[in-house]
């Protein structure tokens, strides 16, 4: 269908969010272009008329020239434009729903693309219900379709991805038989099985688990069975870390009820907890006062300290060798990470995954 691999014989996606550049001080020349075969921007926004527009020019004219700069540097790194996200989903419905509307905001997502210089398009709806299931298929086959007229106008191949869901209910909606002939893969967000508003600590993506069916394991099951190639199975890794406040001291902190989301790592002065911490906060200030605990079955980490109160599950060298190693092992298309600057200075998570990955 493309050029999506270019020579690699596994995927190495990292979404790259606009607004890094403020929180986290993290700009486009951050990333580790030369360990990625694909970055993905996030997030281009839909409107209610289902025009494909920035989710912040002011954002965008800081990163668009940047990413500009890292693909004349790393020629065959390639680039794409999410369209949506959690925050961005709102209009999906109503604008896809109708075909007039929806043929509108396919023109407008290729005309994005190739106005500020992408080589594809990712749809990030969070998330089709029942009602949507049809609409979405038609929305990702249209796609599919003028990216092809595209290429062939342009002489060259355009990518279409989706950020996909990976709990049972959301799975459900997915057409997914229907849909991934005119994907060239699928970004599966195998993550936030449990969240920071959730009130009882758990681990947020456990590789295997007895205790029901939100797990990575289960989740890429459930794909395969509906008849999608495992090489177009793109595993999501989450760097950001999640975590508790008021955890009582019992199991380390492990499934225990919390009185709510703890400070995270970039969380404004005032503002509500957020239970996200980057990896170079959890390294320079968790690890070395934290008690470290690992799971054998889920093969994740956590952190618990009893005098805090507070429980962190998250993402380590160890953790993403394991699901690094499950990817090679089920002949899966690579790993998606959600987000590449909440890793450390060094990029320590990302350079375990890719040595892992081979």
């Amino acid at each position: 269908m493309n050029d999506t691999f270019q020579g690699r014989s596994m995927l190495l996606v990292g979404y790259f969010p606009a607004g890094a550049i403020h929180a986290q001080n993290y700009g486009v020349a951050d990333i580790p272009a030369a360990t990625l075969t694909h970055v993905i921007y996030a997030f281009a926004d839909v409107t209610a008329a289902g025009d494909c527009v920035s989710e912040s020019a002011k954002d965008d004219a800081v990163n668009f020239p940047g990413l500009r700069e890292l693909k004349t540097k790393f020629p065959r790194l390639r680039l794409l434009i999410s369209v949506g996200g959690a925050s961005h989903s709102t209009n999906f419905s109503a604008v896809c729903r109708d075909s007039a509307t929806r043929a509108h905001l396919v023109s407008s997502c290729v005309r994005f693309m190739i106005q500020n210089g992408f080589d594809g398009i990712d749809i990030d709806w969070e998330f089709p219900g029942a009602a949507d299931s049809a609409h979405f298929t038609a929305l990702l086959q249209e796609l599919r379709s003028q990216l092809d007229i595209q290429g062939a106008a342009d002489g060259r191949a355009y990518v279409l991805t989706i950020a996909a869901p990976a709990g049972p209910t959301h799975i459900a909606h997915l057409q997914l038989a229907q849909i991934h002939p005119s994907l060239d893969w699928i970004n599966l967000m195998t993550y936030d099985f449990t969240v920071a508003s959730s009130k009882k600590t758990n681990f947020n993506a456990p590789l295997l688990t007895t205790k029901g069916t939100l797990n990575v394991n289960a989740a890429v099951n459930s794909y395969l069975g509906a008849g999608v190639p495992s090489a177009k199975i793109v595993m999501g890794v989450r760097f950001v870390g999640t975590g508790w406040q008021g955890v009582e001291p019992i199991n380390n902190g492990l499934y225990q009820a919390a009185t709510g989301p703890a400070p995270g790592s970039w969380d404004p002065p005032g503002a509500a907890p957020s239970g996200s911490f980057g990896f170079q906060d959890i390294e320079d200030n968790y690890l070395p006062n934290y008690t470290r605990s690992w799971d054998n079955e889920a093969q994740v980490p956590w952190l618990y300290d009893a005098d805090a109160g507070i429980m962190i599950t998250y993402e380590d060298p160890q953790s993403l060798t394991a699901k690094a190693s499950y990817v090679r092992s089920s002949q899966l298309g690579g790993v998606m990470i959600w987000e590449l600057a909440a890793d450390d200075h060094r990029a320590t998570l990302l350079n375990a995954v890719a040595s892992a990955l081979g």
